[in-house]
């Protein structure tokens, strides 16, 4: 006869080696996923960058446009620029913040800044906005994603450009004109850039340069860039340049297009140098 008894399932919980392998197989799967999710991520930003350069590539064509086919020129004290209020740059905070190319690229811009930091630097310029007006005219002009190719297009001061000596020994080595450029599909003007600060050479790099550098420069000189270009090789070991995209780097050459290089392929002077006519080549007196 029933003893009038409840019996009850019982419910066993998840054992320690069930949980182990839980926890292995969730292990696994993040691994597997973290790289497509780093990958997606470096994609989007490469894609975002791009169309910054296609925006500084229609702003440079609108300067060149208005300045009767003069380029943008590349670095050099006594320029003027103005801030969207109409003030002078050099007035509100130095020369040097004029002498690099955003504040002079800025007007073709609408002053739109974020056209010139994307990505991490868009945080970076938020940040800057928040300063007072003095330093924000001034680090803002230090810091664009992409750097200009100032040395072979629009001239560098530092790098005889504007010297009339210079131009006299080795003629018009930089691009002055639009009519100047032989091949623009080649030609480098802006790429993905990084730099650091000079008051502290062991800090991190940051992303994003005013200007990037030749791998050469003079004939008969040593290669500028290290031999071999890592992620944590220091910005003036690679011109500036900065590989960031899975090694390679944006670049938007002078007939508007954009693409991506690696280290490999910027070690061409083709791409950076209108006068070049082989990989190697370093400026020599005409």
């Amino acid at each position: 006869m029933p003893d009038g008894r409840k019996f009850f399932p019982t419910c066993r919980g998840f054992t320690i080696v069930e949980l182990l392998v839980v926890i292995a197989v969730i292990g696994i799967l993040v691994s597997l996923l973290l790289p497509a999710v780093q990958k997606a991520r470096v994609a989007a930003d490469r894609t975002d960058e791009m169309s910054s350069a296609r925006q500084l590539m229609l702003a440079w064509d609108s300067y060149a446009v208005q300045f009767k086919e003069s380029v943008l020129p590349g670095y050099k004290l006594g320029l003027r620029a103005f801030t969207a209020d109409g003030d002078q740059v050099g007035e509100v905070s130095n020369s040097i913040a004029a002498a690099r190319y955003p504040w002079r690229l800025a007007p073709f811009l609408d002053y739109d800044f974020r056209s010139l930091y994307r990505g991490i630097n868009a945080r970076a310029l938020e940040a800057m906005q928040q300063q007072d007006l003095e330093s924000y005219v001034y680090v803002v002009s230090v810091s664009p994603s992409l750097g200009l190719n100032t040395t072979w297009v629009g001239g560098d001061q530092n790098e005889l450009g504007f010297s009339p000596s210079a131009l006299s020994n080795f003629g018009r080595f930089y691009v002055q004109k639009l009519g100047d450029i032989r091949k623009p599909g080649e030609l480098m003007v802006f790429a993905s850039a990084k730099g650091s600060d000079p008051g502290a050479p062991e800090s991190d790099p940051y992303e994003g340069f005013f200007r990037v550098r030749s791998p050469r420069f003079a004939a008969g000189q040593e290669e500028r860039w290290a031999e071999t270009i890592t992620p944590s090789t220091g910005p003036e070991d690679s011109g500036h340049v900065d590989f960031r995209y899975g090694g390679t780097a944006v670049i938007a050459c002078a007939d508007g297009h954009i693409e991506t290089q690696g280290a490999d392929a910027m070690r061409d002077m083709r791409r950076w140098a209108n006068r070049a006519k082989t990989e190697d080549y370093g400026l020599s007196p005409q």
